[in-house]
């Protein structure tokens, strides 16, 4: 062996053959390095990462856990290290949270997409389904609980019940002396005939309406003219204030039956007060045309 201080010839031995090795920066070809006492292996590159045995800790960026694999499986953490929820052999479930611990799988399946304006709701045990909603239309229930929604609704409707069956949208309907009137959004409410309108008449003149109090209030004649509509029932009533007096004219068709006189049939026909303070009660008996006197204050009345 050579004894000079560089060394740069070919070397053979039990051992292996290549050049010399110094102390520092030695380079080895596929040495077999045994099992060696100590190192420092800091600065190594690359790793035989199946040879690998053991568990890296959280804190060195491993799971701390020995992981099985899960086809569609989620990774979570529980206190202390890496684990992962089986995936679900059921489709469109969704993940929830426990309570600070494991998540779990939703038992109820829910649609993968959904439509603008849908509403969600169970269509049968566990099954999430949308329910189609329709333009100004409320929701209601079948007879079977099945929620369903109504027609498009118009002016006035509103949902109305039916025993054992779907509420429907429908509109109010008056019954006797009640009128109704629908608007957008609006339901308004009105008698037809249990209370009477109030005319004072100041002037000399005036037309009548049906379901009315007429007040002659003038110091000269008030001529007062029948309406030329009235239904069967309608009511007029007629009161003397002023000093004029008062005079009910009637139009073509019309009369006025006061006990057994009547008036003259027609625009000729009239019946007056003879007193300031004379009054009487008119009920329409035949539709537009007869009215009778029903009550009565008076000496006596002008009838022509």
């Amino acid at each position: 062996m050579a004894t000079q201080n560089s060394v740069n010839v070919g070397l053979s031995g039990a051992s292996g053959t290549g050049n010399f090795a110094g102390t520092t920066s030695p380079t080895f070809v596929t040495p077999v390095l045994g099992t060696p006492s100590s190192g420092n292996l800091a600065s190594c590159t690359g790793y035989p990462s199946g040879s690998l045995t053991g568990q890296v800790a959280l804190a060195n960026g491993g799971t701390n856990a020995n992981l099985t694999a899960s086809n569609g499986g989620i990774f979570y953490s529980t206190g202390s290290a890496g684990a992962i929820l089986s995936g679900t052999a059921t489709a469109n479930q969704v993940l929830l949270s426990g309570s600070s611990t494991t998540p779990a799988w939703s038992t109820a399946t829910y649609p993968a997409t959904t439509t603008v304006s849908q509403i969600l709701y169970s269509s049968s045990a566990n099954v999430i389904a949308g329910l189609a909603t329709a333009n100004s239309a409320a929701l209601v229930t079948t007879s079977a609980g099945v929620p369903v929604m109504s027609s498009t609704m118009t002016n006035g409707q509103v949902i109305i019940g039916s025993t054992g069956a779907t509420p429907t949208a429908a509109t109010i309907t008056g019954g006797t002396g009640i009128s109704v009137t629908n608007g957008a959004g609006t339901i308004t409410i009105a008698t037809t005939g249990g209370g009477l309108t109030v005319n004072n008449v100041t002037g000399t003149s005036s037309t009548m309406v049906v379901e009315s109090i007429n007040i002659a209030n003038n110091a000269g004649l008030v001529t007062l003219t029948l309406p030329t509509t009235a239904a069967i029932g309608d009511v007029i009533q007629v009161r003397g204030n002023g000093a004029g007096g008062w005079l009910i004219a009637q139009n073509a068709s019309q009369i006025i039956h006061v006990g057994s006189t009547a008036s003259t049939t027609g625009a000729t026909g009239s019946v007056a007060s003879t007193n300031r303070y004379d009054c009487l009660n008119l009920t329409c008996t035949v539709a537009n045309n007869e009215f009778v006197v029903n009550g009565a204050q008076t000496s006596g009345f002008t009838i022509v």
